[in-house]
């Protein structure tokens, strides 16, 4: 795991930490969205009670927040990140993950101008050390 902050990314994971109660495993702040890795297990406690705790950190923060789980598990980080979308296929090879999804769920895992997969990719390459390809 190679994750390096700056000091505004440390402020922000402070800030979230402390207003949610979770640990937060990496953080990747946007211009218009902050998305973070939080523990194994803290998913729900991130968002809270009617999504309480994640209406008030989006309050805060003035941007639309995103939460994934980690999993040191490669497959279920992959799963947590492309949310209930249906894998069919997932390929390793040399630093690249190339997985199969059904056509309908394609465009939401890759996001307008490829933003969603442009995240995912820079998760997977400070967690994992790999890069995804989506087909």
């Amino acid at each position: 795991m190679k994750v390096t902050l700056d000091a505004n990314t440390i402020q922000i994971v402070n800030l979230f930490q402390n207003m949610t109660g979770t640990s937060v495993v990496d953080c990747i702040p946007e211009a218009d969205e902050i998305y973070f890795v939080v523990a194994k297990g803290q998913y729900g406690l991130a968002i809270g009670r009617n999504g309480s705790r994640i209406k008030l950190a989006e309050r805060v923060f003035k941007k639309s927040i995103k939460i994934f789980e980690y999993s040191s598990d490669l497959d279920e980080f992959i799963k947590n990140v492309t949310g209930d979308s249906e894998i069919r296929k997932m390929e390793k090879d040399n630093g690249l993950l190339i997985i199969d999804v059904q056509q309908g769920n394609r465009a939401r895992i890759i996001g307008k101008n490829g933003k969603n997969i442009k995240v995912i990719n820079r998760f997977l390459e400070r967690l994992f050390d790999i890069n995804m390809k989506v087909r």
